[in-house]
Order: C-alpha cells, then structure tokens, then sequence
C-alpha cells in the first residue's frame, strides 16, 4: 500500500481498486489513511534525526516558498520545502493568496522549523510577487530573502516576450496558410492526389509544413519566437539562391511555380516583420548582457547589484532617444522599477553558502504535485493528501524498498502512533460531518432552534 501511494502515486480510489485485483483484500478510504499515517509515523521515526543532522550540517533549513492553483475555481495551494534536504516543511490550502493568510501560512512553518526541527532559517527563495514578499518580510524580518532569478526574467521581460509569443503565433499561421503546403489535402479532400515532381520540392514543403507545426521546446532559446522565425529566414535564403541559379537554366522545371509562389509569399511576410525583429534583436543583445551580470560567480551580491544598476542607468538613456521602440521603452521600465523595489533581493543568494539562483527545482516538484492534485481533486482523496502531507511534516522517502518498509512497519512505536491518529482524528460531532449527516443536521437545527428561544425568553425577562 505504501508502495502504490508514494512510488507509484496513486489515489486512494486507485489503492482500493488495486488491493483488491492484485490480493483479493477489500478495503475503504479511512483505513487506507490510518494505515498510511502510521506509516508515516514510523518514517518520522528512523529518518528525522538524520535528516536533521543533515539540516543542521548546512546551517539551517533554507525555505523555498511557492504557491499554485491546481485547477481553476479551487483555492491556491502554497508549500515550503528545505532546499538542501527536499524535506516538506508545511503545505497548505489558501483561501486568498494575501499577505495576512501568506503570514499565517509561514508562522506555522517557522514554529515546525523551530519545534520539530530545532534549527535556524538562514535564508528563503520564493518568486517576487509583492504579499509573497511583504509576508516573508513580516515573519521573517531578519532572514536573507533571495527573488527567484527565473521569476525575475519571465518579470522584466514580460513585454518583449509576449511580442515574441505574437510573432511565434503568426509565423505558424502564415505557413499554415501557404497554398502548396495543404494543396496535398486538398485534394485527397476530392478524390485526387498531388505531389510535387522533384524531391528537393517535396522536402522543402516538408520542412515548411514541419516549421508550422513548431512548438517550444525546454531547450529552446529564451525567444523563441526569433528562433523560429530565423528558421523560415534560412528556407528562404535557400529558396532565393535556387531562384537565382535557376534563372540561368533554360530547362524545364515542373516544380517552378511552386518555388517561386512560396518564395514570394514568404519574401513579402518576411519583410512585414521587418520593424518586430529589429526590436525584439536589441532586445535578445540586452538579454545577453543582463544575463552576464547575474552570472558572474566572482562578483559580490553589492558588486553585482552595482552593476545591474549601473547598467539600467545606461539603458535609461535609450528612452529620450527617437528611435527607441515601444516595448523595448517597457522592458527598460520594468527592469529600473524591479530594481528600485527589491533589487537587493536578487542577489541574496550570494550571501548564503550553497544557495541556488531560482526555484526551478521546486518548480518541477510543485508541477508534479500540480498534476497529481489535477488527478484527483474532485476525490476525498484532495483533502487526505493535504492533511497527511501538508498538515504536519513528512519524512517519507517515495523511492523506499519493499524491504524498507517492511522494516520500518516493524520496528516503529505503534502505540505511539495510534495515540497520535486519535489525536488529530477530527471529532465526528464536528460541524464538518454533521452538514452531511440528515439525522445530525436535523438535531443541530432544532438545537438551534432551542437556543433561539432560549434567547428570546431571556431577553424578555431583561424588558
């Protein structure tokens, strides 16, 4: 059971489901979560003290903060993890991503940090989004405070990147659009068949088709837009150099109309985009040179910052110039304003030994349990998985072997595990139950209704 719900991340339906086809035994949600639970436990048992050990060797715990939106109508989840260790420190669902419930969020992950942990909060990563910020800042007055570098290129970059996504967007649908890359389907459409006569037309149709259909890659260059563009530049210096040694050829070439007809429409959108692309390649030079100055790994957090504004000071020249563009005006914007709010903040990560630049790693953790909480967030099981694994601090290790678990399971405190499951049991006369239960809920309104009497025959005996 332990197996199937953290190496193989099932739900708890999916346990059910599974016990039952592989051995016949019948179970139901509670005793899955008791079980799992005591698991728990155990695990807490054997790997806490190393795990702390290990915390305590790289000074303290180093807080990454996240939050997401699992799906579209639910409320935010936000999550902490140690960055050294990858130990869940607090998750939690939100009602609203504001400073005051961000504050809460983190006072519970600074009195566990405390109290089970025993160690010290020597820094924290989170992205830059302002009650994120004015929260930390609240909590945890005096902690090293490191922006996510990531968040702070997707920030100040913003503009040109979505000018980049347009050109990436009507580069696809202008080839999509080229007569002689669907005429094929055209004409399967009536009965018919069509290709070109010669190979070379067949494999530039191919490529052009292939160029349609281009989609991001994780390795792709940050503009990818560009990327793809300068791609449909290369056809076309090919197609032009074809073109021109055709010229001198006096023999027939069947193909002919279909290389000059995609040679001249590619040519005359080309030269649409003639003004996007001068901006959007002084744009990707100023990327280049910004993304110099946060890596240079022998600069100090004030040396770097010092050049970071530095360089800002000289790109806010550009704005009085007349040929400066629109977007390019908001992207020198948006850097000056990042720097004049928490410029400081980028480069923290310096002042702490071992300290990563951004929060990709969690990112990845947070996109996975993004796509599990998707899975199952219409289940009960939602609500288990943030109790058990949000609620308080977990040390499973997902990987564990068979026989690790076993081992666990046998040599752990069950008395003490149990005393602890009453413990947190949420009691059945709770309002959470009773609102489901028609017999109870019935009870509660005449209760109610009592009260409600009660209170009036006092107030009359006051008149």
């Amino acid at each position: 059971m332990a197996e199937l719900r953290w190496r193989a991340k099932h739900t708890y339906e999916e346990i059910i489901e599974e016990m039952d086809k592989q051995f016949t035994i019948m179970l139901n949600l509670a005793t899955i979560e008791r079980m799992l639970k005591v698991y728990e436990i155990g695990c807490s048992e054997k790997h806490k003290p190393e795990i702390v050990e290990k915390i305590k060797k790289n000074g303290g715990v180093f807080l990454r903060i996240d939050g997401m939106r699992p799906s579209q109508g639910n409320p935010g989840l936000y999550t902490s993890y140690d960055y050294f260790t990858g130990l869940t420190i607090h998750s939690k669902r939100l009602t609203s991503e504001s400073t005051i419930n961000i504050s809460k969020f983190l006072e519970i992950a600074k009195r566990r940090i405390s109290k089970e942990l025993g160690v010290p909060v020597i820094g924290i990563m989170s992205d830059a989004l302002p009650a994120q910020r004015k929260a930390i800042e609240e909590v945890f007055p005096d902690i090293p405070h490191c922006l996510c570098h990531y968040h702070f290129y997707k920030f100040v970059f913003g503009a040109p990147k979505k000018l980049d996504s347009n050109l990436m967007t009507q580069t696809r649908n202008f080839l999509r659009q080229l007569y002689y890359l669907k005429k094929s389907t055209i004409f399967a459409n009536q009965g018919k068949s069509w290709e070109p006569n010669y190979s070379f037309t067949k494999e530039l149709i191919d490529v052009l088709r292939s160029l349609s259909k281009w989609k991001p890659r994780p390795k792709d260059p940050y503009f990818v837009g560009l990327e793809l563009f300068s791609r449909l530049t290369d056809v076309h210096s090919v197609l032009a150099s074809f073109i021109e040694e055709l010229e001198g050829l006096k023999a027939q070439f069947e193909d002919d109309p279909v290389i000059r007809d995609l040679f001249l429409k590619i040519t005359e959108y080309i030269e649409s985009k003639n003004d996007i692309l001068v901006e959007l390649n002084i744009i990707k030079g100023y990327l280049a040179e910004i993304k110099t100055i946060l890596d240079d790994n022998s600069a100090t957090a004030e040396q770097s910052l010092d050049n970071l504004e530095q360089y800002s000071k000289n790109l806010g020249k550009r704005l009085t110039c007349e040929n400066c563009f629109e977007v390019e005006k908001e992207f020198i914007g948006a850097l000056q304003k990042y720097l004049k709010n928490k410029g400081e903040l980028l480069f923290n990560y310096k002042r702490i030994d071992g300290a990563p630049r951004t929060n990709n790693s969690h990112e990845l953790a947070f996109k996975q349990l993004k796509h599990f909480l998707r899975r199952i967030i219409d289940f009960q099981t939602a609500n288990h998985y943030l109790l058990s694994h949000g609620e308080r601090i977990v040390f499973v290790i997902p990987n564990e072997s068979f026989e690790g678990i076993l081992e666990i399971l046998h040599e752990m405190d069950h008395q003490k595990a149990l005393e602890l499951i009453r413990s947190e049991r949420t009691s059945r006369d709770s309002i959470r139950y009773i609102i489901h239960d028609p017999a109870m809920w019935a009870s509660k309104i005449e209760e109610l209704k009592k009260k409600f009497k009660n209170l009036l025959e006092s107030l009359l005996m006051k008149t």
